[in-house]
């Protein structure tokens, strides 16, 4: 067995014994070669093409065949056919370009040339590229503890695996000197080894964590012991070689599982959005009416792995398993979509809509519905999750960049383009594919929604400066330098803008993504100091104030605001990337000081922080005047010192009850009293659809009629409330001093409580019977 020994750069066998085909490179303390360097140079790596008796050998280098001394040469691990090699760190530049590549890229050994030189594959390219074996290292794309699944396309093993098979997961152990992996399987008693292209990166399985059997896995490893493909469990412990110890709801001993065996299951929370899974068959307690296109809302969680979930089309949550469903993204208030092409009749009906109809999400309920608002439509369009799909929230003239995220070009047509490129949108087809035009490149550039990001658009008017960092604009500076500002004169459809400078006398061409937006604010225009910025006398970050003017030299705009802030005499100058606008506030307004406030500027004026008062007049520097009774004292304020008071409407998913001041509803009581909380699901014209934990149907009342609660969360301390002669669901082993802490809140409000000293299952109530224990909120 030769002595092996290697360096952070190169793998080298020490063994005088050279063989034709083995790659050597010559020693480090070789100062002259015997026949001199011949091109070589001491990272060169060649071929032994022949072994003369005379303790010499011919080697093949990139720079030609060369004589050295069988003693001047060390054995290199040679790389081999299929490895993932890159360029070594300490190689500026390789004999033999890149090109546009970049240094980290990685390229695939296609073959090993006789004369000295490797072929790479590199993706995207239409040929192996040819490369000098000394520029290259092997890619070392793993590390001890990493966990790994072998290749599933994996067809015959370099070395012997064993009874480990395609898709098993173990954890890397060691790395071997040519690089190889020393693998640990849970499924057999010692390490494999294994080749780095064998195997592939896998997100590693953490303690804590639920997870079931594959629905593809008939017969697990470690055999069932009672379980099912939808009993959910916990890690509680993982071995060192992946071996997962689980936990199971009701079972007395952790069971054991093989890592390969297993799959995730998402923490689901009420609230997620969801739906059933591509690989699940069937639900555990069948489809009943869901398919599995149908898109529902998280409404109950329970301890022994299932769950209820709402749908738009179901009066009843849906019952199901954990192991059934999976997260996908929820929708939002104020995406825009519309009805997908492969949905002939939505759920809902078309409402006087149509296929080409798309419109804004404005509200959705609890169960999903997406309420829709319509351009030029008076009412809102209802449409089932299930039935959407989101609209790229692009239009045609959007300016737009490669998002940041995917590097420096997604597709083949990107090679020429930067990540700060800005593109036009030229037109949208209906798959969401994009044509885009830029002003450096003719024709059209194809690119697909997901793959680029809407950026601000510069437009005539806006002031611009030469971007922070630029070394060079595209076509040169041809008489400006980078610390001149201009104006905006023209703005071509690719892009192309023309700007006026100071001291030009012609407009100069440039490219947007060569600028940046000067900020320039309006006389009168409401701002405020940005977080980042340094103080200046009694101002700070977060003090608000009105723009005066801007300050110019004879140049023109120097790029700094002159900004009048109540309290002080002088004018704040300073450049304008220290401010950002505020909202303006208005005479009329209702508003109140701050709780962080201690000392208002102007002082309290026999006021406190609970005192609401209205705008009376606002001076030119920002400065409030509080409408105050006849009589009492004049109340000023600094802007940047209050909040502005709105009256809070109620919203689906807020929690509420009867007012005090209702002697009846006007579609009566039912089973709901005084005391009863309930969750907002829908709202319809004035009138609120409420989900009661006691009542199966939603009941109606008038949104007059109620007045917002604060919701239970989980995490919460809580107690039962005082003078509560029993429960909805009965005290079980509690008492009216019991105390515990909220662990779970389903979408009607209904409550699961872990009380103190208790074990096994939570306790269901009722929020109208708990009230929140403060005394051990505060402790805590």
């Amino acid at each position: 067995m030769p002595d092996v020994r290697y360096d952070n750069l190169q793998h080298v066998v020490s063994d005088c014994r050279f063989e034709i085909g083995d790659w050597v490179k010559f020693k480090r303390g070789v100062k002259n070669p015997t026949y001199g360097w011949q091109g070589a140079t001491h990272g060169s790596v060649g071929f032994v093409q022949s072994i003369p008796e005379n303790g010499s050998l011919t080697v093949s280098f990139c720079t030609g065949v060369a004589h050295v001394l069988a003693n001047e040469v060390v054995k290199m691990i040679p790389l081999e056919r299929g490895q993932l090699v890159q360029l070594k760190p300490d190689v500026i530049e390789p004999r033999y370009a890149l090109h546009e590549r970049s240094r980290d890229t990685q390229g695939t050994v296609l073959c090993i040339e006789d004369e000295g030189f490797i072929r790479i594959g590199f993706h995207g390219a239409s040929r192996g590229w040819q490369a000098d074996p000394g520029d290259f290292q092997r890619f070392e794309e793993f590390k001890v503890g990493d966990w790994v699944c072998v290749r599933k396309t994996l067809v015959a093993a370099k070395h012997d695996f064993g009874t480990v098979a395609a898709g098993s997961i173990g954890i890397v152990q060691g790395i071997r000197p040519d690089s190889s992996l020393l693998i640990e399987f849970s499924c057999v008693p010692a390490p494999c080894i294994c080749e780095p292209e064998e195997v592939e990166p896998v997100v590693p399985f953490k303690i804590g964590e639920l997870v079931c059997v594959k629905r593809s896995i008939a017969e697990p490893t470690y055999a069932w012991d009672g379980e099912t493909h939808h009993s959910v469990g916990r890690i509680c412990d993982i071995k060192s070689n992946g071996l997962l110890i689980i936990e199971i709801q009701n079972r007395s001993i952790p069971w054991k599982a093989d890592p390969s065996d297993m799959e995730k299951v998402d923490d689901f929370k009420v609230g997620d959005w969801v739906r059933v899974k591509a690989s699940v068959p069937s639900p555990k307690y069948g489809w009943d009416d869901v398919t599995r296109t149908s898109i529902g809302i998280v409404h109950n969680l329970e301890d022994d792995g299932d769950m209820g979930v709402a749908f738009c089309f179901r009066s009843m949550p849906f019952l199901c398993s954990m192991t059934d469903m999976e997260k996908v993204s929820p929708f939002k208030v104020g995406q825009e979509i519309r009805v997908m092409a492969s949905i002939t009749r939505p759920f809902f009906g078309w409402s006087n809509e149509s296929p080409a109809t798309f419109g804004t999400v404005a509200r959705i309920d609890m169960d999903g519905t997406l309420n829709v608002r319509v351009a030029h439509r008076a009412r809102l369009w209802k449409v089932a999750p299930g039935d959407a799909e989101r609209l790229s929230g692009l239009a045609v003239g959007d300016w737009v960049r490669v998002k940041q995220c995917l590097g420096s070009r997604p597709s083949y047509e990107w090679n020429s383009f930067r990540k700060d490129n800005i593109a036009v949108v030229h037109s949208i087809q209906d798959s969401f594919y994009l044509d885009l035009v830029c002003c450096f490149r003719k024709g059209k550039l194809p690119a697909h929604c997901t793959e680029v990001e809407k950026v601000s658009r510069i437009k005539i008017g806006h002031h611009v400066r030469f971007r922070t960092g630029l070394a060079e604009p595209r076509w040169g500076w041809r008489g400006a330098c980078h610390n001149l500002r201009g104006v905006v004169t023209a703005v071509n459809i690719d892009g192309e803008i023309r700007v006026s400078f100071s001291g030009l006398q012609n407009l100069w061409q440039g490219d947007p993504a060569d600028f940046e937006i000067e900020q320039m604010f309006e006389v009168g225009e409401w701002v405020k100091i940005k977080d980042n910025a340094t103080g200046w006398k009694s101002l700070g970050p977060g003090s608000i104030g009105v723009v005066q003017g801007a300050r110019h030299q004879e140049d023109g705009w120097d790029g700094t605001v002159l900004v009048g802030f109540c309290g002080e005499t002088e004018l704040w100058v300073g450049p304008a990337c220290e401010l950002e606008t505020v909202d303006k506030l208005a005479v009329g307004q209702k508003v109140k000081v701050k709780p962080h406030v201690k000392q208002p500027r102007f002082g309290w004026s026999g006021h406190t922080h609970e005192s609401i008062g209205f705008i009376s007049a606002i001076d030119a520097d920002g400065k409030l005047r509080i409408f105050t009774p006849a009589g009492s004292k004049a109340w000023m304020l600094d802007p940047s010192e209050v909040d502005v008071v709105e009256e809070e409407r109620i919203q689906i998913g807020d929690w509420i009850r009867v007012k005090s001041s209702i002697p009846t509803p006007v579609y009566q009581w039912g089973e709901v009293t005084r005391d009863s909380i309930g969750v907002v699901h829908r709202m319809e014209e004035g009138e609120l659809l409420v989900a009661f934990c006691f009542l199966d149907q939603l009941w109606v009342c008038k949104e007059w009629e109620m007045e917002k609660v604060r919701a239970f969360k989980v995490g919460d301390s809580v107690k039962f409330r005082e003078g509560l002669v029993k429960p909805r669901w009965g005290w079980g082993m509690e008492t009216s001093a019991s105390k515990g802490q909220v662990v779970g809140v389903d979408a009607n409000g209904k409550l699961q409580i872990k009380f103190k000293w208790r074990e096994g299952r939570p306790w269901i109530g009722d929020p109208a019977d708990i009230i929140l224990d403060e005394i051990s909120s505060c402790a805590g």
